[in-house]
This record gives structure tokens, C-alpha cells and sequence, in this order.
């Protein structure tokens, strides 16, 4: 008597297929995420790497930009520096030359320089100032100029700066001073009688500061006016 058998496989066989399916179906799904993660990657090193591309070439065109402008700053600065360099005379003794002269070291007088003054109620002499330093300097403008009477009591003073009755006025400029060198400049006055101011000294400031020398000057002069001229390299008189 036969007897009808139906085949089953073994469940553990089974299983164990089912357990396989799955752990490559989890593969494939793995090597797809890990396949996206890298294209990620990929796609923002790409990026990455784009920016930084761009922002050196931006931080090269920018130090490119500020090259001329730096170096035209430069040049603009040496172009000054020559130009005042040129303005005050450049060297040693040119820039010694540009120093102003000291009070201290300039002395004052009344000197007539071989030249008579006189004429239509009108008299004159020269102011002279002389470098006594031992380093050259400069003396430009008008002297400071005031009236002394008898004890050195002082007298009201007029100083009208310009051309003179024997000088035309040179105008203020600097005039160079060696030591030992002198600059002048013409001093007048008049004597009609009017308002007489009777004069024993005169005090000279040659740059104009409260520091003067007080010199003889025994004249009787109209109200105290004095007209002089700027300083001058030589005795300013008209030919």
C-alpha cells in the first residue's frame, strides 16, 4: 500500500533563506545611503572649495586694487616732502639760513653810512643791525621803533612803515644774515615846528619784540613820527 508523501523542507532551511533576504535587502539600502552620503560630499566640497577659490581670488584683486593707491599715497607724500624740502632750501646751510635771527644775538645802531640825509625840513639816517651769533640766520619786516626823552622817560611814538622821504621802501622779505653781516633800513623825520618832541635816545627792537637796544638820538622832532623802511641787504636810498 503506497502512501502519498508531500515534501516539506526543513523549517530551519527556510528561515534561514528569509534571514538572508533581509540582511541583503538592509545591504542594499546601506551602500544606497552611504552612495547619497558621498555625493553629498562631493557636492559641498565642490562648493566649499568654489568659495574659497573666489574669496582668494576676491582677497588677490583687492590687495591688486590697493597697491597703486598705497604706492600713490607714497608719492604723493614724497612729492610733498621734496616740495617743502625745496621751499626751505634743502642742506645744512640753507636750512640754517631759514632760522629766524635771535634777539639775543643781533645789535642795533644808528648809522648814516656815508650818506647825508637832509633836505625840505626833512632828516635821516639808517637803522643798522648786525649778526653777532656764530650761526646764520634771517631777518625780514620792520623794526620796532620808540622815542626816550631826558632820565629815559618815554616819549608818545608814531612808527608809519613804508617808502621814506629819501627811500623807496623795499618791502618785508628775508635778508640772509652771516655771522659778522649787517641789514639796514632808512629812518626819517621831520622838524617844522609842529608839536615838537624833543628826543634824547631811541630804542630799536630789530625784530620787533620787547628785546631792544636804547642808543643816543638827541633830535627835535614833528609829534614823534618816525617813517622807516623794511630791512634791506644793503642802505635802502633812492639814487
Amino acid at each position: 500500500m503506497s502512501r502519498n508523501r508531500t515534501y516539506r523542507k526543513p523549517l530551519g532551511v527556510v528561515m534561514s533563506h528569509h534571514i538572508r533576504n533581509r540582511r541583503i535587502r538592509k545591504a542594499g539600502v546601506a551602500a544606497l545611503i552611504a552612495a547619497a552620503s558621498a555625493v553629498a560630499l562631493t557636492a559641498c566640497g565642490s562648493n566649499d572649495s568654489s568659495s574659497d577659490a573666489k574669496g582668494s581670488s576676491s582677497h588677490a584683486s583687492s590687495s591688486a586694487k590697493s597697491s597703486p593707491s598705497d604706492a600713490s599715497v607714497h608719492s604723493q607724500a614724497g612729492n610733498q616732502a621734496d616740495k617743502q624740502a625745496a621751499t626751505l632750501g634743502g642742506g645744512t646751510d640753507k636750512a640754517r639760513a631759514a632760522t629766524e635771527c635771535q634777539p639775543g644775538t643781533l645789535r642795533a645802531k644808528l648809522d648814516t653810512a656815508g650818506i647825508s640825509q637832509a633836505g625840505m625840513n626833512h632828516r635821516g639816517t639808517f637803522l643798522r643791525v648786525t649778526n653777532t651769533g656764530d650761526e646764520t640766520c634771517v631777518i625780514s619786516g620792520y623794526a620796532g621803533v620808540a622815542l626816550e626823552g631826558a632820565g629815559h622817560t618815554a616819549i608818545e611814538t608814531t612808527a608809519r612803515h613804508g617808502s621814506t622821504y629819501f627811500a623807496t621802501d623795499p618791502g618785508s622779505h628775508p635778508i640772509t644774515l652771516a655771522p659778522g653781516k649787517s641789514a639796514w633800513a632808512d629812518l626819517v623825520w621831520t622838524t617844522t615846528g609842529a608839536s615838537t618832541a624833543h628826543a634824547k635816545y631811541l630804542q630799536i627792537s630789530p625784530t620787533g619784540s620787547n628785546s631792544h637796544s636804547t642808543v643816543p638820538f638827541a633830535q627835535d622832532l614833528d609829534n614823534g613820527t618816525l617813517s622807516l623802511t623794511a630791512w634791506s641787504s644793503k642802505p635802502p636810498i633812492n639814487g
